[in-house]
């Protein structure tokens, strides 16, 4: 059996809705859970209702308190219900639960459990929290027996505090209760445990080593009796009578009095952290006592990565997955900040908390399919993880973008990091995988309703169509070689069978509109038959078409309207972002930072920019920058600027770092002025875009 949804209401900052629906509802996997999601979101309270649910194996303090119910604006709930169902009872597991068994529309059981918890008046007019533990269905629930309770309780393991004082001895010793709960430490009625055996045996040995005479007539034990004695009346002088012991001989009190240390010297927090999580595996249920198969097994842990390198909580979480595949029963569910642990998991174990949702990853809920999986599973690394806890999300392609646009966002005064967005570097443009992610299916739809993920997310891509001025300036034929669906109306089909005496009636129409830059390959690609180079040339003569300007305005509202149309089928809160000309260079090589781009240009290419003839050339175009006026010179002037780039005569990511240092360094009056006409300008409006929306900010704001 496994716990597969829990739903709270009035649970701390989880409020139920008017129409009395659950503040939170969470979908859990069966096996390995983590929750994800920026600070606040409620990973812990979430972790918290599942233990006051069920309990712990190491009875920790779960009492409700006033801190517990929901407060609004003053406003406190009275009344907190936590349900959890569980699913995939075995035959055992029917058996020990059946009288509090529930069945579905398909006649399969599942256990539901919950906790009521309200706020009552006693007789003498105290407030008191009446806390009840029932199961069952919902107009039929009976209290749940102890007996059942116990084989629900939970393995919780606590977030670090303070790894040493934590395993050191003491009154609420956390290494007692661990130890206690350890079937090694437990004893039949009437018995007692080896440990207590040997405990007497040390305390007999103490007492006569304290016992022992040192001169006449004088052990320490009785030195201090006859001391003690001048303090106390004739009717206490039973009471100087003493006995050193190491520990009292009941078990509980022996084991308050253990600690635990290396054979190390001088662990270091990460190390002593270790050794504490080390201790409290001792408590899974599944991990000392692999015969037992009643019961779910949950384990909890909170913050696992705290004061741990990368490498360790990278081992400590595939320890945590080999452990689930060890044994049929088990379930963990765990909280993290760590982006290490996100990325090295599973995807679909991922659950997202956000805006008062927990998002389940996994395929049954999200867009993903099964490749989409594979491929995150190789490429989410711990850089793209960054994605589940941020406020807001820019996908880009590679690292001029990745460099550039947190300088550019805080020259408009939209600092990414203050609003707690993330640039995510996709490196190419495979972004449709990561939006799937943040998109729902129908099924969650149905279930859940339209509770989406609203986290705002821009991509930001290039148009990748060449302009005119590319074919004219590289002395390029400007035509292409493709067939149309025009050309099929008007008999190229007929056309093409006088050339090669076949039918080609079997053309692969896929291809049709696709442009190519050889006639050999449209053939390949169309099944069209040819079988002389004269074949070649003729065929042509027939499909070769000119580029013009209008045929490329053409190609861009196209290719912009095929962009848009790809993330049309997902919910996610996307704003796609295309560069208005050729790539994001080209663009700012329109724009009105073309004269910092070229400087940034000029000075990534050569060593000693400003020495000799590179001055000379640099000057000159700087003036043929700042002189130029009609939209053909811009093109002309854009494509030198952007040459270099697009030759690789210089390094992209040098250059738009080069760039950003150079905006964030401009100050006083021009700051103003150039930051104004950035935010008009058209060629840029895209990254503004893409800015804005991540950031939450409207054009009202």
């Amino acid at each position: 059996m496994f716990l597969s949804k829990l739903d709270i209401y009035d649970f701390r900052q989880f409020c139920k809705s008017e129409s009395g629906t659950p503040g939170i509802s969470v979908l859990f996997n069966e096996k390995f859970n983590i929750l994800v999601g920026e600070n606040d979101s409620g990973k812990s309270t979430i972790i918290d209702a599942i233990r006051y649910l069920f309990g712990t194996l190491s009875d920790d303090f779960d009492r409700l308190n006033d801190d517990d119910f929901h407060n609004n604006f003053n406003n406190i709930s009275d009344r907190i219900e936590l349900v959890g169902e569980f699913r995939n009872l075995s035959d055992e597991e029917n058996g020990a639960f059946l009288e509090w068994l529930s069945f579905d529309s398909s006649g399969k059981s599942f256990l539901r459990v919950s906790l009521i918890g309200e706020k009552k008046i006693n007789q003498t007019g105290k407030e008191y929290i009446d806390r009840k533990i029932k199961a069952g269905d919902t107009q039929f629930e009976i209290p749940l027996s102890s007996e059942a309770r116990s084989l629900l309780k939970t393995t919780y393991l606590k977030p670090l505090r303070d790894a040493k004082q934590e395993l050191q001895p003491g009154y609420k010793s956390r290494l007692a209760q661990i130890l206690k709960s350890h079937p090694a430490l437990q004893v039949k009625e009437g018995e007692d445990h080896p440990l207590v055996e040997l405990i007497l045996e040390a305390n007999k040995s103490v007492e006569n080593f304290f016992s022992e005479e040192y001169i006449t007539d004088h052990s320490i034990t009785k030195d201090l009796e006859q001391v003690l004695q001048n303090f106390l009346d004739t009717h206490d002088s039973e009471k100087s009578k003493l006995d050193f012991k190491i520990s009292s001989t009941n078990l509980l009190s022996i084991l308050r009095r253990l600690s635990i240390e290396s054979h190390a010297t001088n662990m270091g927090l990460g190390n002593q952290n270790l050794l504490f999580i080390a201790t409290e595996f001792l408590l899974l249920n599944d991990y000392v006592n692999p015969e037992n198969t009643i019961g779910p097994n949950i384990v909890l842990v909170e913050e696992i990565e705290a004061h741990i390198h990368t490498q360790a909580q990278i081992r400590l979480i595939k320890f945590l997955e080999e452990q689930l595949k060890l044994h049929d029963n088990g379930q963990f569910i765990l909280t993290t900040h760590s982006n290490e642990i996100a990325a090295s998991v599973n995807p679909e174990n991922l659950i997202l908390v956000n805006n008062k949702t927990a998002f389940p990853f996994s395929s049954e809920y999200s867009s993903m399919n099964i490749e989409d999986l594979e491929f995150l599973k190789r490429f989410f690394d711990f850089t793209k993880s960054n994605a589940l806890f941020a406020k807001g999300l820019i996908l880009v392609e590679g690292d001029s973008e990745n460099l550039l646009l947190p300088a550019l966002a805080e020259f408009i005064d939209l600092p990414l990091h203050k609003y707690g967005v993330s640039i995510i570097n996709v490196r190419g443009t495979s972004f449709e995988r990561y939006i799937k992610m943040f998109s729902r299916n129908e099924k969650w739809i149905n279930e859940m309703g339209r509770n989406l993920i609203e986290i705002p997310i821009s991509i930001v891509t290039d148009l990748d169509v060449k302009p005119i001025i590319y074919y004219t300036d590289e002395e390029l034929t400007p035509y292409y070689y493709s067939i149309n669906h025009s050309d099929l109306e008007n008999g190229m089909l007929g056309k093409l069978s006088e050339i090669n005496g076949q039918n080609n009636e079997v053309i692969i129409t896929d291809n049709v509109g696709i442009e190519y830059s050889t006639t050999k390959k449209l053939c390949n690609d169309m099944n069209i038959k040819f079988e002389s180079e004269q074949h070649i040339e003729l065929i042509a003569q027939l499909v070769r078409k000119d580029y013009t300007a209008e045929h490329i305005e053409s190609q861009k509202i196209s290719k912009k309207r095929k962009e848009l149309l790809k993330y049309s089928p997902y919910n996610a809160n996307l704003k796609v972002e295309i560069a208005p000309e050729w790539t994001l260079e080209f663009s700012i090589a329109l724009s009105c930072l073309k004269a910092l781009l070229f400087e940034s240009v000029h000075e990534t290419r050569y060593t000693k920019p400003f020495d000799g003839n590179k001055k000379i050339v640099y000057d000159e175009m700087k003036a043929f920058i700042e002189n130029a006026d009609t939209l053909n010179s811009n093109q002309m002037i854009a494509y030198q600027i952007f040459k270099p780039v697009n030759e690789k005569l210089v390094s992209k990511a040098e250059v738009a770092q080069k760039l950003g240092g150079k905006l964030i360094n401009i100050e006083g009056t021009y700051k103003e002025e150039l930051k104004n006409e950035i935010l008009s300008d058209t060629y840029l409006q895209y990254l503004i875009n893409a800015i804005k929306h991540s950031c939450g900010v409207t054009e009202e704001d």
